[in-house]
């Protein structure tokens, strides 16, 4: 008797389950993403001694910020890329043997809600630095926020 219930109640719940659309599944938060933004963008100039002639590098740091209020970002979800655009050196300079490469990194912790993580990326200087550099910035390329920065020699 009391297994002719069991399977009667099942059986009852299935079909009131599929005729109302109630049915379990994850929650549309599961699907959805983090809301990674940019904060601030700051540039700093560094350089080392070295035995044959001092190392320039240009810092290129990055605030990231998660703006979500109840979704974190997972480690390495996260990335990261910098392109050198745009190049310009002072009047009587050579610049033809400076071509910085794309750096990309990826975050490797994961990121709580309302917090920020500091991200930096090196680019070495020529031992004549340029007047500006135009960076492209671009979170979780292709789809991401992407920005333009320029450093000045003068900062």
């Amino acid at each position: 008797m009391v297994r002719k219930i069991v399977c009667y109640s099942s059986f009852i719940f299935l079909l009131v389950s599929q005729i109302t659309g109630f049915v379990y599944s994850q929650s549309k938060d599961a699907e959805e993403k983090a809301d990674i933004r940019f904060g601030k963008i700051n540039f700093q100039t560094r350089e080392f001694e070295s035995a044959t002639s001092p190392i320039k590098m240009l810092e290129v740091q990055i605030e990231i910020l998660n703006k979500s209020r109840k979704l974190i970002a997972p480690a390495n979800s996260i990335r990261v890329v910098v392109v050198p655009k745009e190049i310009k050196f002072p009047e009587g300079a050579s610049g033809v043997e400076f071509k910085p490469s794309r750096e990309e990194v990826a975050i490797p912790v994961s990121l709580s809600p309302n917090t920020g993580r500091m991200v930096i990326l090196g680019f070495s200087l020529p031992e004549k630095k340029p007047e500006s550099i135009t960076f492209e910035i671009q979170i979780n390329a292709p789809g991401g926020e992407s920005s333009l920065v320029k450093w000045e020699s003068g900062n």
